[in-house]
Parts: structure tokens; C-alpha cells; sequence
């Protein structure tokens, strides 16, 4: 048992350097799943993929899949994941249709012809006029539980932040943050664990907002540097993973950071530092274990 599978996106050349730091999990970025390579450099991935990491996950290309083209791509996307061993696909779902839930249901059934074995994360809209509320992604997800195809909503919580404290329409990022509360995160983690049976999916970066026209394009920034604030997100992750962990029913919990490149290992590492801390916290003090007490109970012989 382990709180939670850690890691961030890497290139084949970047593999063992990401082992080498403790990394437990790592993600095909989209550049290596949007271009045609050789099938040994898809081979070499999975191998030294398995041989270091627990699990190995995709990040789809950027491509909208309300157009044919954009859909043709992800198919080819997830046919070389599956061929560099990834359990679980990340993507966008894009701009909005009309009939959106029947629509992505119909992709995921595409999707699913693929490879039927793979997790599929559909990750929060980024901008005005895309699809994916939490609440939308909640309802494909269970629709596509109905079709027996597996599907985790893909917690991008920069996007949540942005999404559901409606930045989008306000630009105001300050005001969001002040709403970004422990009991609100922890309303969100409740709601997603209800409908994601294999595991939690959690993605995170710090950003900036730009506006240009209508659109609002956000920007990647250092830890520290951006929004949502770190303290309440860190308070809220560490009391969900303790109490997933001790309170039955653990699930896994996959953790991605997806800042930026230049900074990503160090950012990782301190933000795993700053979660950790809190967890341990949590777990070994008095209080805390009288709290888990069923969870730190000494076994009898015959248990």
C-alpha cells in the first residue's frame, strides 16, 4: 500500500532520470503520441517503462475531437500508447456539438475498439465554448460505465479551479482563490471518488491567466508562481489520501505534475514534499491515530 503513485510526463530520453528520483509512475507526452516514430523507440518505452515505473500512463495530442481529422489522430494516439504499455489515456474532449454526452460516448466507443483494456481519463475543459464541466465528465463517465468501458474522470485541477469558479467568464483569479477553500476542494474530491471505481486521477500546475479577445488561455508558471494557491489544494489532497488509505475501500490514486518542463522535477519533488509532510502529519500523530485506530490496531494471532 502506498498513499499515492507519483510522477510527471517524460520522454523515452528522460526515463531513467525520472526512475532515478524516486518517480513512480510516468506519462507519454503528447508530442511522442502526435508524430509517427519508430517501433522500437515505442518498445524501448515500454520496456524500461515497466522495468522502472508502476504504471504508465498517455496524454493525448492536442487535437479536438469535434472534427474527423482530430479523432483519426487520437486513434492513432492510443493505438501507440498501447504499443509504449500505457493503462491509462488522458486527453481533451474539445469544442462543444450539440448532443455532447451521446457524441463522446459515440468517440469512446471508437476509442474502446482501439484498445478495450485501456483507462480512459477525459481531462476538464480549458476554455469558453468546450465541454467538460466536472458535471459533464461525471455523466460521460457514467454512461460509458453502462457500455462497460472504463473511464476515470481526470482530475486537472488547475482546470477545475478555473472551470467551476467560472474565471473563465470573471478573469478574476484572486476572488477564485478565495473560494478555493479546503472544504471546497475536498467537494470536489467526493464528488469524482463516487463515480471513479478503479482509481483517482490527479493532474496539477500552477498558472496564469491570459485574455485574448473572448478566449482565456492559461499559462503554465514555477510552483509558487501561479494559481490555484498551494496550501488549502496540499490540506485538502492530504486529508483525501489518509482517509483513502485508512478508512476502507483504498483505491489507487495516480498523481501527475504537469508544470513546466524547465522546472517540472524540482516543482514535483517539492510538491510531493509538501503533500507528504502533511499526510505524515496526519498519520503518525497521537491524536491521528487515535482517529485511525481501527487502521493502527495491533493483529492477534489469529488474525
Amino acid at each position: 500500500m502506498i498513499l499515492f503513485e507519483w510522477g510527471t510526463y517524460n520522454a523515452l530520453s528522460t526515463l531513467k532520470q525520472a526512475a532515478m528520483l524516486g518517480t513512480r509512475i510516468t506519462e507519454i507526452p503528447p508530442a511522442v503520441l502526435s508524430r509517427r516514430l519508430s517501433l522500437g523507440y515505442y518498445e524501448s518505452y515500454k520496456n524500461i517503462g515497466r522495468e522502472n515505473f508502476t504504471s504508465i500512463l498517455a496524454h493525448g495530442p492536442y487535437y479536438s475531437l469535434s472534427s474527423e481529422r482530430g479523432v483519426k489522430a487520437h486513434l492513432s494516439a492510443i493505438e501507440k500508447a498501447t504499443l509504449c504499455g500505457a493503462e491509462l489515456y488522458n486527453y481533451h474532449l474539445g469544442k462543444r456539438v450539440g448532443d455532447d454526452i451521446n457524441y463522446q460516448l459515440e468517440i469512446l466507443r471508437k476509442f474502446s475498439e482501439v484498445n478495450k483494456d485501456i483507462i480512459y481519463s477525459p481531462e476538464p475543459a480549458t476554455n469558453i465554448g468546450e465541454f467538460g464541466t466536472l458535471d459533464e465528465i461525471i455523466e460521460l463517465t457514467k454512461a460509458a460505465k453502462e457500455e462497460d468501458i472504463m473511464v476515470v474522470p481526470s482530475l486537472q485541477l488547475e482546470n477545475i479551479f478555473l472551470n467551476e469558479l467560472n474565471v473563465y467568464e470573471t478573469d478574476d483569479l484572486d476572488e477564485a482563490a478565495e473560494k478555493a477553500t479546503v472544504d471546497w476542494w475536498l467537494s470536489i474530491f467526493k464528488k469524482v471518488d463516487k463515480v471513479s471505481d478503479y482509481l483517482m486521477h490527479f493532474r496539477f500546475a500552477q498558472v496564469v491567466g491570459l485574455k485574448y479577445g473572448s478566449k482565456f488561455y492559461k499559462k503554465r508558471m514555477p510552483l509558487g508562481k501561479g494559481y490555484p494557491p498551494i496550501e488549502p489544494l496540499a490540506e485538502a489532497l492530504s486529508i483525501y489520501l489518509v482517509n483513502n488509505a485508512t478508512k476502507g475501500g483504498f483505491k489507487k490514486v495516480f498523481f501527475v505534475y504537469t508544470g513546466l518542463p524547465e522546472v517540472k522535477y524540482k516543482d514535483l519533488i517539492d510538491l510531493y514534499a509538501i503533500i507528504m509532510k502533511r499526510c505524515v502529519d496526519k498519520l503518525m500523530s497521537k491524536d491521528s491515530q487515535v482517529e485511525y485506530g481501527s487502521f493502527y490496531k495491533l493483529l492477534g494471532k489469529e488474525e
